[in-house]
């Protein structure tokens, strides 16, 4: 048997396949705890990763809540009884927001009324002629679990919900 050379100078080797073992344990015992350093490197990295992709769920939730809600409102405000008319317009679109809102209270989004907007003159191209719909359009803005802080200008997401329905009247 042969004595080789060992650069950690802590374990012995001799030349032989019956010894592989020992090699291996001599080029491990520089690199105790390397494991535990990898990940704690790699866990933030991992956390921030999997908070952004579960807010970026909750943001096309959101979207889509409120692309519902402006499509319930619109297709509310096309029914003959909502006709806004001159004489009661201020209380039919007060009850077509409200009905936004509500559905929205429902999914546990807060909205106001400012950020409702209806359009029951929309024109609607059908072929030669024009009809007319209702458009409503809801504004929400959204704060995200991840700011940008300096490096990135998120922090504050503002989405927008609308819908068209040709009017019935």
């Amino acid at each position: 048997m042969r004595l080789v050379s060992n650069p950690f100078n802590r374990i012995r080797l001799y030349e032989g396949a019956e010894n592989r073992l020992l090699l291996m344990k001599a080029t491990r015992v520089g690199e105790r705890g390397t494991a535990l350093v990898e990940f704690a490197l790699v866990l933030p990295v991992l956390a921030l990763l999997f908070v952004t992709v579960i807010d970026l769920g909750l943001v096309l939730r959101d979207y889509q809540v409120l692309q519902d809600a402006a499509r319930e409102g619109a297709r509310f405000s096309a029914l003959p009884k909502n006709w806004m008319d001159p004489q009661n317009s201020a209380v039919t679109e007060q009850v077509i927001k409200q009905r936004v809102i509500d559905y929205l209270r429902q999914q546990k989004i807060t909205v106001t009324a400012e950020n409702i907007t209806i359009d029951q003159l929309y024109p609607i191209p059908m072929g030669t002629i024009t009809g007319f719909g209702s458009n409503v359009t809801v504004s929400y803005s959204r704060s995200l679990f991840v700011g940008g802080g300096s490096l990135l200008p998120v922090g504050q997401l503002t989405l927008v919900g609308r819908a068209v329905y040709r009017n019935l009247y």
